[in-house]
């Protein structure tokens, strides 16, 4: 029989992903709801409103197909074109968080708050930021600010989840995965963040409801496979985790994500 040692537990805990991804759930959400609306580019540009909607658009094709430099520009002609454009903004941060310029970004929404302070979308982007740079309070009162004016979006109930976990505070978070999936039942992220919840407080079997719920959900969610993983080992399931491992190795090496597939390689000394 394969033994392994106590602490893989904790080994395997650390490489599960904890903290926040640079754009949250995407960049769904971001567009503004007129821009998808514009009609056909007027060339004389009488309008001067349906041409900055028209650019906005433009802007986000670039972001969506992967050209952050190109989306920044041209939100930066509409905000010389027009400095109370909010929408100009809160998007510009998105293509500064695409690149990573965060402080760049921060100024952004900032400033998109301060122009559409009722806009609940770019309270998540700035919370987003504050998560990125461990800034978790921030990003907890960003989320709350959000959820005040939506209390029904899934995003900022993640979100300020997240936050929680990362001052290492599962109990406060927990509340907030389960409005979550009470709202949205087939939230992956919110069943996995709700297991690494129940993981953090040592309620074992609730954590792997969850994460069985998350690859189900999803089967290519490696990290999910990763916590469970440590699960087992800690219950002295070790044929059960050492699958989990091997199915976590596989999906990182497909995905790229060979660094944290090594590290579990380590663990098992291969």
């Amino acid at each position: 029989m394969i033994c392994l040692p106590r602490p893989l537990f904790l080994s395997l805990t650390a490489i599960a992903t904890v903290g926040f991804c640079a754009l949250g759930p995407g960049l769904g959400g971001v567009l503004p709801s007129r821009a998808a609306l514009t009609p056909p580019f007027i060339a004389q540009e009488r309008d001067s409103a349906v041409a900055i909607e028209q650019k906005l658009l433009e802007g986000f094709t670039e972001l969506e197909n992967g050209s952050p430099l190109k989306a920044i520009a041209i939100f930066t002609q509409v905000i010389d074109t027009d400095g109370q454009n909010a929408d100009a903004y809160n998007l510009r941060g998105v293509a500064y968080m695409v690149i990573e310029q965060y402080t760049a970004a921060l100024a952004d929404f900032d400033q998109a708050i301060a122009l559409s302070p009722n806009d609940p979308a770019i309270y998540f982007n700035r919370a987003n930021v504050h998560g990125v740079l461990n800034n978790y309070q921030g990003a907890i009162d960003d989320c709350g600010q959000g959820i005040l004016l939506d209390p029904q979006d899934v995003d900022l109930l993640i979100c300020r989840g997240q936050a929680q976990l990362g001052l290492e505070q599962p109990r406060q978070a927990i509340p907030d995965f389960d409005r979550a999936i009470e709202l949205d039942p087939r939230s992956e992220e919110a069943h996995y963040f709700r297991g690494l919840s129940y993981t953090m407080v040592g309620n074992y079997e609730r954590a792997l409801a969850d994460l069985n719920r998350t690859i189900r959900l999803n089967p290519s969610n490696a990290d999910a496979f990763i916590l469970r993983a440590g699960i087992r080992s800690e219950q002295g399931a070790v044929e059960e985790s050492l699958e989990d491992m091997i199915q976590a190795i596989n999906l990182l090496d497909r995905q790229g994500e060979l660094e944290k597939a090594a590290e579990i390689r380590q663990l098992l000394g291969y």
